[in-house]
């Protein structure tokens, strides 16, 4: 059975590394398989040329790099369901606590200023996960997306905690809230707004 040389290997492995392939685990592993291919081929009469692009086409058609992509997802997915678990269980904890808690202040009921308290505070918890969140992928967005983001997260963030300043009677309650809503008429809804109004003209 044909066995590579050892210049050979080192050939695939530099091609593996220039396909952007950073992993060692998965450029071993990839090079063991291509070996395999190649091998294989050339003991069914195969040049080594031939063999060697056949092995590329065969088992990454679609370029090795999806490979490393898959793999981070597997790797990943964990603690990006783990993450949007957060999202959206503070988020809805976030909407149901301040819209409950506002009934309940404006009906003088009991309770009301627990409500908007526990409200704001989901409401952190979720403007800082969406914003981990989102630096995680920032270069696969545009600048625009990514400054709309964060003035929506800085927004909530400053709105939610001059509140709970408010509530608790510190200094500067309301230099933070009058600062969220200042970023959150000027800064954030025109350009969500813009947004959605170019996706609307773009899908006609």
């Amino acid at each position: 059975m044909v066995q590579l040389s050892d210049g050979q290997v080192d050939a695939i492995l530099q091609r593996i590394i220039a396909d952007g392939v950073t992993s060692r685990d998965l450029q071993n592993g990839l090079l063991d398989h291509y070996c395999c291919f190649i091998e294989e081929n050339i003991n069914k009469g195969s040049t080594f040329d031939v063999a060697y692009m056949a092995a590329f086409n065969a088992i990454t058609p679609n370029g090795i790099h999806e490979v490393q992509e898959e793999l981070f997802f597997l790797l990943t997915f964990k603690t990006q369901t783990n993450m949007k678990r957060i999202i959206y269980g503070c988020g809805f904890a976030a909407t149901f606590l301040i819209s409950t808690g506002l009934m309940f202040k404006t009906v003088h009921w009991p309770f009301g200023n627990q409500l908007l308290f526990g409200g704001f505070c989901a409401l952190i918890i979720t403007s800082f996960a969406l914003s981990f969140n989102s630096v995680r992928f920032l270069k696969k967005h545009s600048a625009a997306y990514n400054i709309r983001s964060g003035a929506g997260f800085i927004s909530a963030f400053l709105v939610s905690a001059g509140s709970l300043f408010k509530m608790l009677r510190y200094p500067g309650a309301n230099l933070q809230i009058v600062s969220g809503m200042v970023m959150l008429s000027f800064v954030f809804i025109p350009m969500l707004f813009w947004h959605m109004y170019k996706q609307a003209i773009a899908t006609k």
